[in-house]
């Protein structure tokens, strides 16, 4: 079960905020000697296991005995937060805690039959929760948490034993409407702390910024805390050209794991490979003049990798099709559109932003000038409606949108949408068709701390922190989630 694909029993909105459902699953049971018990109570460990192989391990049971010494002591708590889904993640009790646990509690009919109506109950409330009742269950309270989505618990259950929950708790995800300025200073220009229509942006692995600079033809490296850009690609003063060591008009890009980078050169219709380090790029996708044959892009827009397979995938903007390219291939297969402009099912209209779903081997496209976000399932004749209007109907309340140019996705399949027109990002809840606007004020451009003017592409953090490419501003606001 994926972060994103557990039961969905509603979201609840509130100012600024949504909150999501509960889940509950035991991942320990830790049997006890004659030791007081404390209440329910919340443990409070010293450090985080940050990765799975430590959580799976014994030492996961010898971090739990250490910290049942603070329980009675303690009211305050943090996480336990393993790379991998806690909800995934089975830790297995050692053998001599089960055989205690089995001559202190021996599995009698009645028992059984508890533990089979207690789970039965449970279910009958929940899909997918899975608990171990011993007799009677003892109620979980549950708190929000705007850090994890995962909460660890001790229940105290029938004098000597102990079961460890996994809480997934009413995980509230909300803003700051005020954002912080990381990038440009809001003039227009080619200095290195200065853009002309930031564009595409792509964090790394130590949370460094990467953003190209559209008008200047450029890939500027914005490293923590930095005041001033890089020119990673491109030319550092602006400068447009056909050259291998020029752009014109640096779009959207993706970037692999060694840093090297696939840069959308919209108004010489390629696609430049970049990398890591080099002055100089190779055109891998495109001839460099606008064409609609299968290796050949007319002003594409943006580009996208599956790390996975490493197929590329371009919007190729005014032919109105998304093209699939696999590793070293020239020519492309067309994977969504290709029919012509327009507003039916099997037309795209201006495709700008992509977003590759692994999960349902899909393409989800910011449809700009359809002014809705789609799906289209790779090898699908058509795509499927996730939000805006069906016929391209231009609004700005909370169904319509208004030229969205980017469309990206959490862990747990709440999508985030650049508003373009409308100045504003929007949060859809997995699965619906109602946005909330989290940043900017709808139909409101400015330029002071809590406005945006034409913002053209966001990215999340591994906090859900939001980076906004506020275009027109000519910087990058960043959007806290407290």
């Amino acid at each position: 079960m994926s972060a994103h694909q557990g039961i969905r029993l509603g979201f609840v909105r509130k100012p600024n905020r949504v909150v999501s459902p509960t889940k509950i699953k035991i991942v320990h049971v830790q049997a006890k000697s004659s030791a007081p018990v404390p209440g329910l109570s919340r443990v409070s460990p010293s450090a985080h296991l940050t990765n799975s192989a430590a959580v799976n391990s014994n030492s996961t049971s010898e971090l739990l005995r250490d910290q049942e010494k603070q329980l009675n002591h303690s009211s305050s708590f943090s996480r336990i937060a393993p790379e991998t889904d806690p909800l995934k993640t089975k830790t297995e009790m050692p053998k001599e805690n089960l055989a205690n646990t089995k001559k202190q509690f021996p599995l009698t009919l009645g028992s059984t039959l508890g533990i089979i109506a207690g789970i039965l109950g449970l279910a009958a409330v929940a899909m997918s929760t899975y608990v171990l009742v011993t007799n009677s269950m003892t109620t979980i309270a549950t708190t929000s948490s705007s850090e994890s989505p995962y909460d660890y618990y001790w229940l105290k259950k029938d004098a000597n034993i102990y079961v460890l929950f996994v809480l997934a708790t009413m995980m509230t995800l909300r803003w700051n409407s005020t954002a912080i300025t990381v990038a440009g200073v809001g003039t227009i220009g080619v200095s290195a702390n200065q853009f002309n229509y930031p564009f595409g942006m792509v964090l790394d692995s130590t949370n460094a910024l990467y953003i190209s600079d559209l008008n200047n033809s450029r890939v500027q490296l914005w490293s923590n805390n930095a005041w001033t850009g890089t020119t990673v690609a491109g030319q550092a003063n602006g400068t447009s050209g056909t050259g291998s060591s020029f752009l014109n008009k640096a779009a959207g890009f993706a970037m692999d794991a060694s840093g090297n980078i696939y840069v959308t050169d919209m108004y010489n219709s390629r696609i430049q490979y970049w990398p890591s380090g080099a002055s100089t790029g190779v055109t891998v996708i495109g001839n460099g003049s606008c064409g609609n044959l299968t290796n050949q892009l007319c002003y594409p827009y943006n580009v996208i990798r599956d790390s996975i397979t490493g197929n590329i995938y371009v919007a190729d903007t005014v032919n109105q099709r998304v093209v699939r390219y696999l590793p070293g291939a020239s020519s492309g297969t067309v994977v969504a559109g290709g029919n012509g402009q327009g507003s039916n099912n099997y037309q795209l209209n201006y495709p700008t932003g992509l977003y590759y779903d692994n999960s349902t081997n899909s393409l989800v496209i910011a449809n700009a000038g359809g002014n809705n976000i789609i799906r289209w399932v790779i090898g699908a004749s058509n795509w499927t409606l996730l939000a805006g209007s069906p016929n391209g109907t231009i609004g700005s309340t909370s169904t319509l949108l208004y030229y969205p140019v980017c469309v990206t996705f959490d862990l747990y399949g709440n999508m985030y949408v650049a508003d373009t027109y409308n100045h504003r990002i929007q949060f859809f809840a997995s699965g619906s068709q109602t946005g909330t606007t989290i940043a900017g004020v709808v139909g409101v451009q400015g330029s002071n701390s809590t406005l945006l003017k034409f913002p053209y592409t966001l990215i999340l953090d591994s906090n859900l922190n939001i980076y906004v490419a506020d275009s027109a501003n000519q910087r990058i606001q960043k959007f806290l989630r407290y």
